[in-house]
């Protein structure tokens, strides 16, 4: 009999594209977070200059929970992330909004698909998943996207599910802020990631192996954009 650890630790890594819960915080004090659908702005008080390739997890939580109107098992929680890198703002907006290439450099996105492109909003199908010991787990999500110019020359990119295709998702958003910033004397860019996902039905042992996965796994969502980044400018 095949054992059931690869198919737990699958998905929490996938989980973990969604959530990227660490060390839990108390609900009360990320309650706001639980409750955001995207996060626009630089969080007051960064050392900038140790941002620099250096992504950090800023916060992060995760509640298993009884939904009251159905009775279902759910899991909810948020992870946000920062960076800073001397790129270029629009170099950075470029790979971010590339969505279809997303699987050849974001981890765990298999596949995606553009359904449908209006205006500033497209619409995505994603397979979000890992293949683990011969094992592949994974949940597939349409998504609506828009990409926003903001104040200051900052621009947003955020995501929010319009459709879970094999009902694994109840609901789920993410987004991606970029923003100008000077260090020691020079233009860089900031970036900040977000994820708010909801899991339905969540597997045994799953919160468990989340704290063995999280920090590679949640420094790598920022990372990816910026190594994609470096790539196409050495081309």
């Amino acid at each position: 009999m095949r054992s059931a650890l690869p198919v737990v630790a699958a998905a929490a890594a996938i989980l973990l594209v969604f959530v990227s819960a660490a060390s839990a915080a108390p609900v009360a004090s990320a309650q706001g977070m639980l409750q955001a659908e995207y996060l626009y702005g630089a969080p007051a008080n960064l050392e900038l200059a140790d941002l620099v390739d250096r992504p950090r997890l800023l916060g992060t939580t995760h509640v298993q929970f009884q939904d009251a109107a159905t009775g279902e098992r759910r899991l909810t929680g948020y992870a946000d992330a920062v960076a800073v890198y001397d790129l270029p703002l629009e170099s950075l907006v470029a790979v971010a909004s590339d969505f279809e290439s997303y699987p050849s450099f974001l981890p765990r996105i298999l596949e995606a698909t553009i359904l449908a492109h209006d205006g500033p909003i497209w619409r995505v199908s994603y397979n979000v998943g890992i293949r683990f010991l011969g094992v592949q787990v994974s949940y597939r999500s349409v998504f609506d996207t828009v990409v926003e110019r903001l104040e200051g020359g900052a621009v947003g990119v955020r995501s929010w599910q319009v459709r879970s295709l094999d009902d694994g998702l109840y609901e789920s958003y993410s987004s991606f802020y970029f923003e100008p910033v000077l260090v020691r004397g020079k233009t860089m860019c900031l970036v900040r990631y977000f994820n708010r996902p909801g899991l339905r039905r969540p597997g045994f042992g799953v919160l468990q192996v989340l704290d063995l996965f999280t920090p590679p796994e949640a420094r790598a969502q920022v990372a990816a954009i910026a190594g994609e980044a470096r790539r196409r400018a050495s081309r």
